[in-house]
């Protein structure tokens, strides 16, 4: 198996946590997709919220500069 590293702008990692909610939310379930497909759906889901999360905390606050 092979690992990526992808870089995103905060608006990239909004998309795609879109995305994958709407994948999400249309998945067709089994038989016609693979169960395994909707769990790493789950899985890319919650480290993408993890990643908006990591904005919330950079996000300087309005007094700063």
């Amino acid at each position: 198996m092979s690992d990526f590293d992808l870089r995103l702008t905060p608006e990239g990692v909004q998309t795609l946590y879109y995305a994958v909610n709407e994948a999400i939310r249309m998945w067709p379930g089994s038989p016609a997709r693979p169960v395994e497909e909707q769990e790493i759906l789950y899985s890319l889901k919650m480290a993408i919220f993890a990643m908006k999360m990591e904005l919330v905390i950079e996000k300087p606050s309005e007094g700063e500069a």
